[in-house]
């Protein structure tokens, strides 16, 4: 943000700016020293003014893409306060949203204030499905899964589709994962 500075007493001014002025604006990126010189008559005199600049605050996600029904923490660094769109007040917030949020902090340091966004992704976890078999003793039968990119079977099998030929009835399970979510059928 910038800040005007004011000099008075003087007829004429000279800021290490180069300004001439005596109301000058200042937008320093770091705190700064400024100094006029003021004349009357002849006569000088000189002011230094430091413009303190307060950083703002910085927003860090733990995870910004997650899988439906899990959470993500959200921390703000870098002001002395804060203020959620979900109301919270703390530098750090656990969130479970339920579709992809967008959240909002504002965060507050000597009267300065930044408010910075971010969106959280909710990946959808894949539907699994599997065809339920029932089959003759000695026989065997195809068990496939599908919705997913990678599979998982109890067997070891890491295909979507498991041949199996059970003595006796069986449970099999699955678990099929697409972008790190995973969902666990049984058949």
């Amino acid at each position: 943000t910038s800040t005007v500075l004011t000099a008075s007493g003087a007829t004429t001014y000279s800021w290490n700016t180069g300004a001439s002025t005596n109301t000058i604006s200042v937008s320093p990126s770091s705190t700064t020293v400024y100094t006029v010189t003021g004349t009357t008559n002849g006569c000088t005199n000189t002011k230094t003014v430091s413009v303190s600049v307060t950083p703002n605050p910085t927003v860090s996600v733990s995870n910004r893409t997650i899988c439906a029904g899990t959470s993500t923490v959200l921390t703000a660094s870098g002001a002395t306060t804060y203020s959620w769109n979900t109301g919270a007040t703390t530098n750090t917030i656990s969130v479970s949203p339920t579709s992809t949020t967008v959240y909002t902090v504002t965060g507050t340091t000597n009267g300065c204030t930044n408010t910075k966004t971010v969106s959280v992704t909710v990946t959808a976890n894949p539907t699994v499905a599997v065809n339920n078999a029932t089959i003759c003793a000695g026989t065997s039968t195809v068990l496939t899964a599908s919705g997913a990119t990678t599979y998982s079977w109890n067997t070891g099998a890491t295909t979507n589709t498991v041949s199996v030929s059970p003595s006796s009835t069986t449970v099999y399970t699955v678990t099929g994962t697409t972008s790190g979510c995973t969902n666990t059928k049984t058949v």
